[in-house]
């Protein structure tokens, strides 16, 4: 789970940096000599703040609870069988159904991020245009300057 909050966070830094980028190239040249607008955002805050986050990780919690429910009432009936074919066909038989859920659990988990990442950029790029920055870092990636946009930002998300 951590690591897919390092991947989030990683795939939001590196998305914000191309569309900074991005918008920095297409510039055109007569806007060269005017003063330039630049903000920042707390990403972590935002994907912290978020309730789509936070939906997110109570389902996985509920989906982690449902995991273990399974495997405690799997055990119960490999234990309650008493002979040992049967038992091995349980096994197999679970272990196979506890793989199909693990997976289902997780790709959803996965999409379910990809939607949250998609929307908190979409926020991001919007309050850029709306506000006319010319370039939008992560705060992680500035050690100084830019206009703090992390609170409009969480607004916006929540």
């Amino acid at each position: 789970m951590k690591n897919l909050k390092k991947i989030m966070l990683f795939s939001v830094i590196a998305l914000t940096t191309v569309f900074a980028v991005q918008n920095m190239s297409f510039a055109a040249p007569e806007q060269a000599n005017t003063t330039k607008k630049y903000a920042v955002v707390d990403v972590k805050k935002v994907v912290n703040s978020s309730k789509s986050v936070k939906a997110l990780k109570a389902q996985r919690q509920e989906q982690k609870d449902a995991i273990a429910q399974f495997i405690k009432d799997g055990n119960a009936q490999i234990k309650a069988e008493k002979d040992k074919k049967k038992q091995a066909e349980l096994r197999k038989k679970l272990n196979n159904d506890l793989n199909y859920m693990t997976q289902t659990y997780d790709k959803k988990y996965k999409d379910g991020l990809l939607v949250v990442n998609k929307e908190i950029l979409t926020e991001i790029a919007e309050i850029g245009k709306t506000k006319q920055y010319d370039l939008i870092l992560t705060t992680d990636a500035v050690l100084y300057g830019g206009d703090n946009i992390t609170k409009d930002v969480i607004k916006e998300v929540k």
